[in-house]
């Protein structure tokens, strides 16, 4: 006997969608906020080396997030914890930033830690989605 397909209903399959969208979306920006972002961290001198150092992490990244875009698997769960490291490393240094010094360099990390958390986020909602949708087709079986 043939298994038929399972049918999932629309109002199901836009609820996956949503979040699915957003989180590219957010993947997107991320990376293109992280590309926006080598100048600042480079500063005034363009050292070979330093460069290098700015510039490899930033590409990894990208590489990760335009897999995620792609759904490759498991793309989505690594930039999603590279968001949270990051997050962790980020947001406890930005209270010390704004007692220093209010420059674009602190409205640049204040931005990527939310669009970051944002990002974690709609992770968060677009897995807990699908495991009810899961749960869901389980039921009507």
């Amino acid at each position: 006997m043939r298994a038929s397909p399972q049918r999932v209903s629309e109002e199901a399959a836009g609820l996956a969608t949503g979040p699915v969208r957003l989180f590219k979306a957010f993947v997107a920006t991320i990376c293109i906020g992280s590309l926006i972002e080598i100048p600042l961290d480079t500063g005034a001198s363009i050292d070979s080396n330093r460069l290098l150092f700015v510039l490899a992490p930033k590409l990894v990244m990208i590489f990760i997030g335009v897999a995620a875009i792609a759904d490759v698997p498991f793309a989505r769960q690594a930039f999603t914890f590279i968001c949270a490291v990051s997050v962790l490393a980020i947001a406890p240094a930005l209270p010390i930033e704004y007692g220093r010094y209010i420059s674009i360099a602190l409205l640049v990390s204040t931005v990527e830690c939310i669009g970051k958390s944002v990002c974690i986020a709609t992770f968060a909602i677009m897995s807990w989605r699908e495991t009810q949708s899961y749960s869901q087709q389980d039921f009507l079986c």
